[in-house]
């Protein structure tokens, strides 16, 4: 009788550790995540391994003057953008909800092989644009922020 009480708590037990786990995946994970709301520019700057795996797609040798061409290339954006009056955040957090008026929320993940160094511009309540580095104007004017 005790065996079977023992077995009987031992497959509870597992069960609820099993729950738990469940609820640790659903909840956010502040660190890596950014939350936006409100019309904003997120600027994203690879850090840590999502940095160590662009420096293994484009090589070691090649890599650094990626990366400074880049940094400087969101910087004169990011100053342009300030010139608009658009908040700007700069970030590292690979993943990114963007929450619109109504509460819907749109993820991205910048974990994703197809983003680097990356500006997205947000107007609050339609989808954020992907801008090219290289013609913030014409992201900015196709995003649709306004000046608070």
């Amino acid at each position: 009788m005790t065996r079977l009480f023992l077995f009987l708590f031992s497959a509870v037990l597992l069960a609820s550790c099993g729950q738990a786990s469940e609820q640790s995946r659903n909840t956010i994970d502040t660190i890596n995540t950014l939350i936006v709301k409100g019309p904003t520019a997120v600027i994203f700057r690879p850090a840590g391994d999502k940095l160590r795996s662009l420096k293994a797609a484009f090589g070691e040798k090649s890599f650094p003057s990626l990366q400074t061409v880049n940094n400087n290339t969101l910087l004169e954006d990011s100053t342009y953008l300030a010139g608009k009056g658009v908040k700007i955040v700069s970030t590292s957090a690979t993943q990114l909800q963007f929450i619109r008026g109504n509460g819907e929320v749109l993820y991205i993940n910048l974990n994703h092989p197809k983003y680097a160094w990356e500006i997205f511009l947000y107007n609050g309540y339609s989808d954020p644009v992907k801008a090219d580095l290289t013609d913030i104007e014409a992201a900015y004017l196709e995003s649709g922020i306004r000046k608070p």
